[in-house]
């Protein structure tokens, strides 16, 4: 009793910590109803490691891995005495980064030796976020995964018979097409890869543009913002399209490749067949325009879709600048947008214009201006009003099971970049 009243009216009273456990674990957990606490609960951190990262980035957090980690006792006097002091006393908590708060819910872990201690801690900090969130039923703890039943239905595998056997007992739902999608770190959100970071977001205008202006001749052929944005996405830079495909195995291997110490996530994609976008689609180039405005134009679009108070008729007058662009594109587009096509995430098929699309069996999320907070799980299988989440326990076997299918770096990254990391892997 006086421990977890020592932890939860001492260190997490104080606001870094609490705001550090929100950014890290509490985002996640609130938008998708599950985490993986594992690397908290079981491991040890290189303190030397996390004490060179810090110091990197001159962050104020680096005093908590210069010296010993102090007894559970001791540990909020310790704070006050080495953070509270800096910056005389000030302490600006809205810039505390992600790199961060990650230094700082790891410190706290650390100062817990023993993995019971760790454990009981976790169930405790979750009952307090419960409680503080108004979280319904009951946040159960089991293989390391925190998450809530009433939400969530959680399911481990090791092998592709055995995802494979559980997705074909799955309800079959008339009038749905599936997709899937694979993450390597089940902690990862839905979420596309230009919305994953503030600056990325902010400067999505600057990203597009300077590959246009740098690599000119590689868009010559695009005659749309779409197939511009599907190369970009192809060459890696951050887009607002989220990659899916319609092959199992596909996803498996996205989902197992790397990080092999964390669990990996099967995503099952689901959406109304009807609703799904061709390229062709007017919505698609709406939304495949948006690129070309600034994060302030954007938001401006974003508040005027938005407010109900706002006609159909002044939308439309506010959003001429988009409407234009729209119809450089296509010179016969109606000028007319409905206030929720440019906030709302679509299903996209793509293009078979290119080999690794073929061989990927690719599709997309081309997503709107509302598609952070969680707002792309609306697409998730569900089953009894809970989400169907597949967690992937043994990587490296089922890489193994998928190269005997022919899914490999090499089938799926078909231009010899791919091929060669392949080779280089396999016989190494």
């Amino acid at each position: 009793m006086s421990f977890f009243f020592f932890f939860f009216n001492g260190l997490y009273n104080i606001i870094d910590i609490q705001i550090a456990f929100k950014k890290i674990l509490v985002n996640k957990m609130l938008l998708d109803g599950y985490y993986d606490m594992n690397k908290y609960i079981c491991k040890n951190i290189n303190k030397n490691d996390m004490y060179e990262k810090l110091k990197k980035k001159n962050s104020k957090y680096i005093v908590l891995y210069e010296k010993a980690y102090p007894a559970k006792d001791d540990a909020t006097t310790f704070w006050y005495q080495n953070i509270k002091t800096l910056n005389n006393g000030y302490i600006d908590v809205e810039n505390i980064t992600n790199e961060d708060a990650e230094a700082i819910v790891k410190w706290v872990y650390q100062i817990l030796r023993k993995q019971s201690e760790r454990e009981e801690f976790t169930k405790a900090i979750f009952t307090k976020i419960k409680d503080f969130y108004g979280i319904k039923n009951e946040i159960a703890i089991e293989n390391g995964v925190v998450y809530n039943k009433s939400k969530v239905e959680l399911k481990f595998f090791s092998s592709i018979s055995e995802i494979s056997s559980f997705i074909m007992l799955l309800p079959k739902k008339e009038g749905k097409t599936i997709f899937f999608r694979g993450h390597e770190n089940m902690n990862y959100l839905l979420c596309p890869s230009i919305l994953r970071t503030t600056n990325l977001k902010n400067n999505e205008r600057n990203l597009y543009n300077d590959m246009i202006i740098n690599c000119p001749h590689e868009f010559e052929k695009c005659k749309s913002h779409l197939e511009k944005l599907v190369k970009m996405q192809h060459y890696g830079l951050p887009t607002r399209l989220l990659d899916i495909t319609r092959n199992m195995l596909v996803a498996l291997f996205f989902a197992c490749e790397s990080q092999t110490n964390t669990y990996g996530e099967l995503i099952i994609i689901e959406e109304d067949t009807t609703k799904i976008k061709y390229p062709q689609s007017d919505t698609v180039s709406i939304l495949a325009s948006l690129p070309l405005f600034s994060r302030e134009k954007q938001e401006e679009f974003n508040n005027v879709a938005s407010n109900r108070e706002v006609t159909q008729k002044e939308f439309n007058t506010r959003v001429n600048r988009l409407i234009h662009e729209v119809r450089l594109e296509k010179p016969a587009f109606k000028p007319e947008i409905e206030k929720e096509t440019i906030i709302n995430n679509y299903v996209v098929y793509a293009l078979k214009n290119n080999s690794r699309i073929i061989k990927q069996d690719g599709a997309f999320i081309i997503c709107g201006l509302d598609a952070e907070n969680g707002t792309l799980n609306k697409f998730r299988y569900s089953k009894d009003d809970k989400n169907i989440i597949i967690l992937i326990e043994d990587k490296k076997k089922i890489i193994s099971e998928l190269d005997n299918y022919s899914i490999n770096r090499a089938s799926l990254f078909p231009e010899i970049e791919g091929v060669s990391q392949y080779l280089v892997k396999k016989y190494s």
